[in-house]
């Protein structure tokens, strides 16, 4: 697996992030507080990564990216884990696959995705020699699940979905062998068929950006958006990355089965630009793109952030500058929206003591 420049930094704050993001759906309901399942029992998965996510029936289904049986290292190699609710009024978890490592694959990382015929999708980060990324496949079966892996090579975390069972995501190593690409596989008589889409870090400084933090969305007219972590505006502009600041980005079908890559802003353009959006993005029914930076703002604890297409080019403005850890900092994770247009997400920070840190926040704007 390819170094992945700015994971190490962001890593631990993406993994609370992400996986506290199961607690938005109280808010929006106005309900208690309920542990479903607590991991790390005898054989079970530690570390739930990327959201949950929910089928026709309402089992839940996630992965953990270390625990399991596997012997990958002291922590294991990760899950796929569904929770039901059952027949004795309380959830309970079935692990689905434990990987093994290896040419196996090992860590699964971000949300799964879920097919019309019940399929499971996943991406797994590997590790270097000892053990295969990529993107798999679980599928349901009479009394056990059918595991296969898609495509072998780096992949990034979580995959987006389309209507004919493409996928699409950050796969593959890209032109430059090194900061990845945006890649799509699509399904055929003979197996699943690889397309790279984009190659990062192909303008000089990578001005263009690399490195996504979770997949990218669906805009209108079949266009795709996303952010990355790295790249576009670097140092001395950027405060907080070596690599560059990150950039929001958009794809567009061209008709002849190619793609066209449009760099929408690059953070560090001003002073108290947020820097480095460590989750991914969401759209409101205006076309408004809103995401999160862990770090920049007036304060460098990270902003949260709203880009309009206004006067013919895309506009950034800064919807909330965290001024302090007591109520919040460092956003990170996929932000969310309810019926009434209040946006939800995660932060560090807060009041709880977590030993050396503090145990996070979710916040409602």
């Amino acid at each position: 697996m390819r170094p992945r420049a700015g994971r190490t930094r962001l890593a631990q704050l993406v993994a609370v992030a992400m996986t506290a993001a199961v607690l938005v759906p109280a808010i929006f309901a106005g309900t208690k507080y309920e542990v479903l399942h607590n991991f790390g029992a005898s054989g079970d998965g530690t570390i739930p990564y990327g959201p949950p996510i929910v089928d026709r029936k309402g089992n839940l289904y996630g992965v953990t990216t270390t625990g399991g049986t596997g012997q990958c290292s002291d922590y294991g190699c990760g899950t796929v884990f569904k929770l039901a609710y059952g027949a004795s009024h309380r959830w309970v978890e079935d692990v689905l696959h434990n990987f093994a490592g290896g040419s196996g694959g090992a860590f699964p990382w971000g949300g799964l995705g879920l097919d019309g015929s019940g399929n499971l999708y996943g991406t797994m980060s590997g590790y270097g020699s000892a053990a295969a990324g990529g993107v798999f496949e679980l599928g349901p079966a009479p009394h056990s699940w059918s595991y296969n892996i898609l495509y072998s090579d780096v992949a990034g975390p979580g995959l987006l979905i389309d209507k004919v069972g493409d996928l699409y995501g950050e796969m593959g190593s890209g032109q430059s062998k090194y900061y990845g690409a945006i890649g799509e596989l699509s399904p055929g008589s003979s197996g699943w068929n690889y397309t790279e889409l984009y190659s990062f870090c192909t303008k000089q400084s990578c001005a263009d950006g690399y490195n996504l933090a979770a997949p990218p969305i669906w805009g209108g007219k079949g266009n795709l958006y996303g952010a990355t972590v790295d790249g576009g505006n670097g140092p001395p502009i950027c405060r907080n990355g070596d690599g560059g600041c990150g950039v929001i980005f958009k794809m567009m079908p061209k008709g002849d089965g190619t793609w066209a890559y449009h760099v929408l802003h690059r953070f560090a353009s001003f002073p108290t630009d947020g820097e480095s959006p460590n989750g991914g993005l969401v759209m409101d029914a205006s076309g408004n793109l809103y995401g999160v930076t862990v770090y920049g703002g007036a304060y460098n604890r990270g902003i949260v952030f709203k880009l309009t297409f206004v006067g013919g080019q895309w506009k950034e403005s800064t919807l909330y500058d965290f001024p302090n850890c007591a109520d919040g900092c460092y956003p990170a994770g996929t932000p969310a929206f309810d019926k009434a247009g209040n946006l939800y997400a995660t932060a560090s920070g807060g009041l709880g003591d977590c030993g050396s840190f503090t145990c996070g926040v979710v916040f409602k704007l």
